[in-house]
């Protein structure tokens, strides 16, 4: 973290632990206690240097993370855009997988072990940072990658992928249930690290992805409410459900390619269009060509979308297919900006795009980049960004394994 003094607290235990690490001049001092009014052990070790001594502070706060040490802040004393909590997801994992409860006071994280066999799922309180092992994968012999989590309406279930699987947990009684099931390049074409489930706004309805090439909309209770079978297309590079889970858009091939959208109720297709990507096709850059990410605006009007390896994003109106805007590359004129993930504010104001160890905030309507600092996480790429429902907290996840809970 770019700090020069932390205080760390770990209540997992009968009696909460608290560290404060401090940067002084070359100096590491260290500060412990065994509780909020214990005696406090103090040490010291000069690092010859601030750079040096600034190192070795986050290469321990890292460390002590990833033994369940949280940076915790009261939502009432921090400012828009200042964290109330920073944590590291278990097993020294990424924290892509990660989730946030409806009501925002957990957070849900999906961690793979060791080479990939075998994975997790954490809980992990948002008040005190305290973790729950809630769900194991035993290692076998192939490896178990955790692609998605995502919170029930309820929030007493998560919706999980694991490998080409989409399962539902129950949080109640740790029972899980299959709701979607392939084998990538065997019983569908399918590819697992680009395709994952998702909701609607409300969580009630779920896209899923199934053998047999078919696209699924699920209720509430899993049944399917719009299947399409997609095996005469070009691969399923991404797909999205509109905020009222209304409409279902999906994209498809590489170059050139092309997105259908689909009125989940009646089953019509009402709109099919080549993508109108900004810079001319086979240019060589990775993102010419395909859709990685895809996603609607909070009007329903537009479909918001990634090209290639994170550069985006972009907006097509739904009903002409022209482009709406697009974010640049600040730096290079032939490609468009980074861009890991995304998300909308409740109330469609905001659109919080995480890009590397940022994440910037965008109008909506036109893609410009909001009078306001940018947000900084330490998460790496910021391959996760979701809001409460209340719009109150913002969540950031990424290839770091840093979690980082904003005011938003």
């Amino acid at each position: 973290m770019d700090t020069d003094e932390i205080t760390l607290v770990h209540q997992g235990f009968p009696k909460a632990k608290y560290v404060r690490l401090r940067v002084d001049g070359g100096w590491l001092r260290r500060e412990s206690r065994g509780s909020a009014s214990g005696t406090p052990r103090q040490s010291a070790k000069d690092y010859g240097s601030p750079t040096e001594a600034a190192y070795a502070l986050d290469k321990e706060t890292r460390k002590r993370m990833n033994d369940g040490f949280v940076m915790l802040r009261d939502p009432a004393d921090a400012a828009v855009g200042e964290p109330v909590l920073v944590a590291a997801a278990p097993n020294r994992c990424s924290s892509a997988a990660l989730d946030v409860h409806p009501q925002g006071h957990t957070l849900v994280v999906g961690t793979t072990l060791k080479e990939a066999y075998g994975a997790e799922i954490h809980l992990i309180d948002v008040a005190t940072g305290v973790r729950r092992l809630v769900h194991t994968e035993p290692a076998g012999e192939r490896q178990t990658f955790l692609h998605a989590v995502r919170f029930h309406a309820d929030g007493q279930g998560v919706v999980y992928a694991l490998n080409g699987e989409t399962r539902y947990l129950d949080l109640a009684d740790g029972r899980s249930r299959t709701l979607a099931s392939y084998e990538q390049w065997q019983t569908a074409d399918f590819n697992p690290f680009c395709l994952q489930p998702s909701w609607d706004r409300a969580r009630r309805r779920l896209l899923v992805f199934d053998a047999g090439n078919r696209v699924r909309v699920l209720d509430d209770a899993g049944e399917p409410l719009l299947d399409l079978d997609v095996a005469q297309r070009p691969e399923c590079r991404a797909g999205a459900l509109s905020p009222s889970g209304r409409l279902l858009a999906l994209a498809f091939g590489m170059e050139p390619a092309h997105v259908e959208v689909w009125d989940v109720d009646t089953g019509r297709q009402v709109q099919r269009h080549r993508f109108p990507f900004p810079f001319p096709e086979n240019r060589g850059s990775a993102g010419c060509g395909g859709v990685d990410v895809l996603d609607f605006d909070p009007t329903e009007r537009y479909v918001i979308a990634n090209g290639g390896f994170a550069e985006g994003p972009f907006s097509m109106a739904l009903d002409t297919g022209a482009l709406a805007w697009a974010v640049p590359d600040p730096h290079r004129t032939d490609r468009w900006g980074t861009c890991y993930a995304w998300a909308f504010s409740p109330d469609g104001t905001r659109l919080a795009v995480g890009e590397r160890g940022t994440v910037v905030l965008r109008d909506p309507a036109t893609g410009a980049e909001a009078p306001v600092p940018q947000l900084h996480t330490g998460t790496g790429r910021a391959y996760r960004v979701t809001y409460t429902d209340a719009g109150d907290l913002l969540v950031c996840g990424g290839d770091s394994g840093r979690i980082v809970v904003l005011r938003a």
